[in-house]
């Protein structure tokens, strides 16, 4: 019997799959943060990648799964950028924490239209059946588990009065921020996001540290916008 040798795409190949994937992602990144996610056809983030929808399908399938690889894609930046909302960061300052968790309010609003994406999908994926359910369960409970890290460390090193509960600082903080993105989404701008947010974590520091003092004055990059 004549036996068949697999065939293998050449290396350069993949290569070339990869980059044109990463070019797809970055132009729906762009398209969806400037005119959201149903204003986004393939054929325009196509168009902002130099191909094609018919190719856009064979990587990503659908405009669906797209999507998911973009929320993924930002969230990688995002880590790289503010690495001490890490769990593995190895911080222990609640101040410190508490201003990047505000540079990183800052900088999501440079990119409104990704906000609101977020905002109205996080809302739709509390349907089990809904295809991002896993990805924001998931988030959530990573998210949750960085923020009570660094709170935990903090608690640790005395920074924070006895009785502190790490876990239940942490989900207050993601529903404060939530609450507030969906308030800024629905008042189309017009909130200011950052200084509410700012408010609510000097006053939680306020509370939650031994010395009793706030976050001080905010920093440059809670100013991006």
């Amino acid at each position: 019997m004549e036996q068949h040798t697999p065939r293998h795409r050449p290396s350069g190949q993949y290569a070339a799959a990869d980059t044109r994937r990463a070019a797809i992602i970055d132009a729906a990144l762009a398209l969806f943060a400037k005119a959201g996610y149903l204003n986004s056809s393939l054929a325009k983030i196509a168009a902002e990648a130099g191909t094609s929808a018919t190719v856009i399908t064979h990587h990503f399938g659908s405009k669906q799964r797209l999507l998911m690889a973009v929320l993924e894609a930002r969230e990688e930046r995002t880590v790289r950028t503010f690495g001490r909302l890490g769990p593995d960061s190895g911080g222990d300052d609640v101040r410190a924490l508490f201003r990047e968790v505000l540079a990183l309010a800052a900088y999501n609003l440079t990119q409104p239209g990704l906000i609101e994406l977020h905002t109205r999908l996080s809302a739709e994926a509390g349907d089990p059946s809904h295809p991002a359910h896993a990805y924001f369960a998931e988030r959530y409970e990573r998210v949750a588990h960085s923020l009570a890290s660094v709170l935990q460390r903090s608690f640790d090193a005395g920074q924070l009065r006895s009785g502190t509960d790490p876990e239940s600082i942490a989900r207050e903080i993601l529903a404060v921020s939530d609450g507030l993105q969906v308030q800024w989404a629905i008042a189309e701008g017009r909130l200011d996001f950052v200084g509410l947010y700012r408010a609510h974590l000097d006053r939680l520091t306020q509370a939650l540290t031994v010395d009793g003092k706030g976050l001080g004055g905010p920093t440059e990059a809670e100013r991006l916008p």
